[in-house]
């Protein structure tokens, strides 16, 4: 985790970064300056993840620095420090996104416990971030391999523009999670309406809509890669693996690993107890066709 630190103070800066020395390997102090339009520009050179700031500075504030940075870097975390105990600075700098503040003099300990919650969320963002990656590379190299053609429901004029807004963004972020709310929020709509509107241009609910698309594309990750359960329910946004297989179980009619042993060419009419007519509708069921019409080890992917 890159680290910036910025404080017009030089005993300040010497502190934090002896704090930070002996708390977590993972962080690497990047730069120190004394003032806001200097630590605009190491911002723009060095990308940090993280900033600790004075709020009040010569020539740029904390806060305008962080409303600047804001614009370019939303994902980076920021805490601030000073010897102001005015409300409006901590409503001010809670407001622009600052994840926490400290006053001066600062005590170890209080630095320590903000830090490992920054940590803690950096993480998790850069876990997010990795399996989004992995997931897209899959994706991409499925589309190479079989040329899928991906036709997204939002690009269709036949609904509105907030639905259409809606499916772009569950097309986006269904590996996260996503929710009802959140996506209200993104269309800047009421929950209720947008539930109605959906329901009324779509055909099913919200909630009903993402779980049928996070299991499809969990269905094309199953059917073409070597991804375990827990990765695939991780990648495709269930919040575990067993309650990914329930939802499987309950819409499928069989488990995440009877498609695994598929893949492997292992499910034939003996295998575990599977009846024959199981097994008929399973390769039915994953080629998307009737068997009697062509061979299912032959088909492409999912509807």
């Amino acid at each position: 985790m890159k680290v910036l630190i910025i404080d017009d103070e030089e005993n300040i800066r010497f502190l934090l970064c002896n704090f930070l020395k002996k708390f977590e390997s993972e962080l690497q102090i990047v730069g120190t300056c004394d003032n806001g339009e200097e630590g605009l520009e190491l911002c723009k050179k060095l990308s940090p993840d993280l900033i600790i700031s004075d709020i009040r500075m010569p020539r740029m504030s904390g806060l305008e620095l962080l409303r600047k940075v804001r614009e370019t870097n939303k994902n980076c975390f920021c805490i601030f420090v000073s010897a102001y105990t005015e409300f409006s600075y901590v409503q001010e700098a809670i407001k622009n996104g600052a994840v926490d503040y400290i006053l001066k003099p600062i005590q170890e300990e209080e630095l320590y416990k903000i830090i490992g919650k920054v940590i803690g969320e950096w993480k998790k963002n850069r876990n997010e971030k990795e399996k989004v990656k992995l997931l897209q590379s899959e994706v991409k190299k499925l589309k190479k391999e079989k040329q899928i053609d991906y036709k997204s429901n939002y690009d269709s004029e036949k609904y509105s523009k907030s639905v259409r807004n809606v499916l772009s963004y569950i097309e986006e972020n269904y590996h996260q999670d996503i929710s009802l709310e959140s996506a209200a929020t993104e269309v800047f709509m009421n929950k209720n309406y947008l539930s109605s509107l959906f329901c009324n241009e779509m055909g099913v609910g919200f909630t009903k809509y993402l779980s049928d698309f996070r299991l499809k594309k969990a269905k094309i990750l199953l059917r073409e890669t070597e991804l375990n359960i827990n990765e695939i329910a991780n990648m495709t946004g269930f919040a575990t693996a067993n309650y990914f297989v329930r939802v499987f179980k309950k819409q499928e009619n069989c488990t995440p690993k009877n498609i695994g042993l598929w893949r492997n060419g292992n499910l034939n009419e003996s295998t575990g107890n599977w009846k024959c007519k199981n097994y008929k509708w399973i390769l039915e069921r994953i080629s998307g066709t009737d068997i009697k019409k062509s061979n299912p080890l032959s088909m492409g992917y999912f509807e």
